[in-house]
């Protein structure tokens, strides 16, 4: 198996089949941004994300952190999703906004608090019928 083929089986694992089609046809294109996705599928996802050192609820939880120091909530969003295909609850997703928060600050965790509920919302987790959203900080 190729390294692009290892990667996106992973994307594939972690995100689902759209989103491995997707990354795959991107790193194919030979388009402007085509060997960023490339690099992704061949390092990022077959490299590191298989590496022995950390299961990958381990490195969901990893990855989780960093987007929300980084304050990027769309990757934020993407990684939690895939963290919770991983195997993640959303208990354990609330103990590391939980556990950022003194090292970032609020304004972080709001950010990252929005769209984790967006990934709540989409995928149907919230049990509470009057839920409306994003229930964080203001």
């Amino acid at each position: 198996m190729t390294n692009r083929e290892a990667g996106i089986n992973v994307v594939r694992e972690m995100m689902g089949d759209h989103a491995a089609a997707k990354l795959s046809a991107s790193a194919d294109s030979n388009t402007f941004g085509a060997p960023i996705a490339a690099y992704a599928v061949d390092q990022v996802f077959a490299d590191i994300w298989t590496r022995p050192g950390l299961d990958r609820r381990s490195r969901s939880l990893v990855a989780m952190s960093v987007m929300i120091a980084m304050r990027q909530p769309h990757e934020f969003a993407i990684h939690m999703g895939a963290g919770l295909n991983n195997g993640l609850t959303l208990k354990e997703i609330e103990e590391v906004l939980i556990q950022a928060l003194p090292y970032v600050g609020y304004p972080a965790i709001a950010t990252a608090l929005a769209a984790a509920a967006e990934v709540v919302k989409e995928r149907g987790l919230d049990v509470d019928k009057n839920y409306t959203g994003h229930r964080g900080l203001l």
